[in-house]
């Protein structure tokens, strides 16, 4: 499924903006925003590639660290990366339509990343030295590594923030055209409905 048809069966209108507020720390009892009908051939997704693109629900330095994170996990190679198939626009427009534990768990991870970056480095993940940056998502990967094991970590929050971080960006990514071609999609359409057997029942045995 394209990401004009998941923006068609999932956007509803101003949605976005009241929980974009409440984001934002303005009070959570704004009245709900009214669903409106979408044309048909409206292709959302269009949005994602306009010049002045601004997020709707993430403050620009977590947008920038989701942008980072993104070429990060999936990075350019011979093929686009995610940051190329711009993910963490397309993640923005959808936390901004979803419900409010989705949301807070989003950023309570992209802040663990933070967490961990500033207890290690003493800077915000996005200020750190590539090299930093790629051994700190390693850590975050792979936690129970030979230089960490016996530690009996049951539970690693980093790692955690970073498994619930790369599901969102991969399932962004092969949301993509550029995702899907790299699946083997060669640009055909999808059915949206199967109808059933047409023939009157009586040429049915």
């Amino acid at each position: 499924m394209k990401r004009r048809e998941l923006f068609r069966r999932s956007i509803l209108g101003l949605a976005g903006t009241a929980l974009a507020a409440t984001s934002k720390g303005e009070p959570e009892t704004a009245p709900p925003a009214e669903a409106r009908k979408i044309d048909p051939e409206y292709d959302a997704s269009k949005e994602l590639a306009r010049a002045d693109w601004e997020p709707v629900f993430l403050s620009p330095h977590q947008n920038e660290t989701l942008i980072l994170l993104s070429d990060l996990i999936i990075p350019e190679t011979d093929t686009p990366g995610a940051k190329a198939a711009l993910a963490n626009r397309y993640i923005d427009k959808l936390l901004a339509a979803e419900a409010p534990d989705v949301q807070r768990s989003f950023l309570n991870a992209l802040a663990g990343i933070d967490g961990e970056s500033l207890k290690r480095h003493g800077s915000a993940f996005l200020h750190l030295t590539s090299g930093q940056q790629v051994e700190l998502l390693r850590l975050l990967a792979y936690p129970h590594r030979l230089v960490t094991w016996g530690d009996n970590r049951a539970r690693f929050s980093g790692h955690d923030h970073f498994r619930l971080l790369k599901d969102w960006i991969a399932r962004a990514f092969y949301s993509s055209e550029i995702g899907m071609e790299e699946l083997g999609w060669e640009g055909g359409s999808f059915h949206e409905d199967f109808p059933g057997c047409e023939h009157p029942d009586s040429t049915h045995e």
